[in-house]
């Protein structure tokens, strides 16, 4: 039994990575403009992520306290642009946080 909880616990840490980063993807091609939270989250789900909104604008203000994206609100809907920061992580300038599934450099 408890082997499945972690691998469960395991796979949910998985997701949380993954969705960082290919936010932190999609926020580099839409540079310099930033991305809506909407494009974001159909981005996850297109790379077969089973992301929610919520899920999104978490991961969205983790990536804003370690100063790699900032976001701004327009109304009920958020939007989000890489800073300086995120775009060397993303252009493997920068070391990546642990937490961060970023791909090796190949």
């Amino acid at each position: 039994m408890q082997n499945r909880i972690d691998a469960a616990i395991d796979m949910a840490r998985a997701e949380r990575e993954a969705l960082r980063w290919i936010l932190l993807s999609a926020l580099w091609h839409g540079r310099p403009y930033g991305v809506n939270e909407h494009v974001l989250l159909m981005t996850a789900r297109d790379v077969l992520l089973r992301s929610t909104a919520d899920q999104v604008r978490a991961e969205l203000c983790s990536l804003e306290k370690r100063g790699l994206v900032a976001i701004g609100k327009s109304g009920p809907v958020w939007w989000a642009e890489l800073t300086a920061e995120g775009e060397s992580l993303v252009e493997y300038r920068a070391d990546c946080p642990p937490d961060i599934a970023r791909p090796p450099r190949w």
